[in-house]
């Protein structure tokens, strides 16, 4: 194996809006100095973080990271908000341009409804025809107001939206142009909406420019299933576990990006944390380091 790639992590990792309560919160400077005491080379850009790009990128440099990318949630679903959302993330792709950043993660925002049945969703649960037509419409326009600012996207799988599962994964790989949407791999959601990273490495490697990497507790996922229960209480479960406790194929997943000649960046996520954000974020860039060489 010879990746060429970056390791990066992500402000989730020590504040998640998404579990309110769950710890308190890491002040911006602690965290991006914990970041680098962990190892790595940079980070995603958190909702928190300066808007003054020389400020950003000064506070970046003096501890040894670099700007990785930013996620942006849209509801391009319904087309009556594609004027917001277009200016949204092309706003955030002129921020990362000028930060020397060239690819902007896009999601789907998802609803109560898909975040309850995350993981458990069922074939009735997809979007119409008319509301995939309008998602796909709505990432090439996006895609085209970005390309003029020299910025990819990156389209993010996540579970409790509307492209969690494989086949909707699929859906929306065959209704947008490969040149225009690219995929941000979240492996970690992948599993947890019951795709096969490897299937979907070998379908779209060569789509794949950005990585969010999570390895997955089997058994919290087995209990959410079993009891129907929702992304939310699955967080708080710590279904998100430290690496090589999980149930990730890592060696393969590597081989896969290797195969297909990924040269990006590898952001670390485990969203919760049983141990403390540190903690867990030293284990896994060790586990990179030790087992992969990366």
């Amino acid at each position: 194996m010879s990746l060429n790639v970056s390791v990066g992590t992500a402000p989730i990792n020590w504040n998640n809006v998404d579990v309110p309560g769950y710890r308190p919160p890491t002040p911006y400077e602690q965290m991006l100095d914990e970041m680098a005491q962990a190892g790595y080379e940079g980070t995603e850009i958190g909702r928190d973080f300066p808007t003054d790009p020389n400020k950003l990128l000064d506070d970046l440099a003096r501890r040894g990271l670099r700007p990785a990318s930013q996620y942006c949630p849209t509801n391009l679903r319904v087309r009556g908000n594609h004027a917001a959302d277009i200016e949204l993330v092309t706003r955030t792709a002129k921020f990362l341009s000028s930060i020397g950043v060239d690819v902007v993660v896009v999601a789907d925002s998802g609803s109560p409804e898909r975040w309850a049945m995350a993981g458990h969703v069922p074939d009735d649960a997809e979007m119409s025809e008319d509301e995939w037509l309008s998602m796909a419409e709505g990432l090439h326009k996006i895609a085209d107001a970005c390309a003029q600012l020299g910025v990819r996207v990156a389209f993010h799988n996540h579970a409790g939206t509307y492209v969690e599962t494989e086949r909707e994964l699929d859906k929306l790989m065959s209704l947008t142009d490969p040149y225009k949407i690219g995929l941000c791999l979240d492996v970690g959601h992948l599993l947890y909406g019951g795709g096969d990273v490897l299937d979907v490495c070998k379908k779209y490697g060569d789509r794949i420019i950005y990585v969010h990497l999570k390895d997955v507790d089997m058994g919290v996922l087995d209990k959410c299933k079993q009891e129907n229960l929702g992304f939310r209480e699955a967080l708080y479960m710590g279904i998100f576990t430290e690496f090589g406790k999980g149930g990730l194929d890592f060696r393969g997943f590597f081989n896969a990006l290797d195969e297909h000649n990924y040269s990006g960046w590898i952001i670390v996520e485990q969203d919760t944390t049983k141990l403390s954000p540190l903690e867990s974020a030293r284990h896994n860039r060790q586990f990179l380091r030790e087992n992969f060489g990366i």
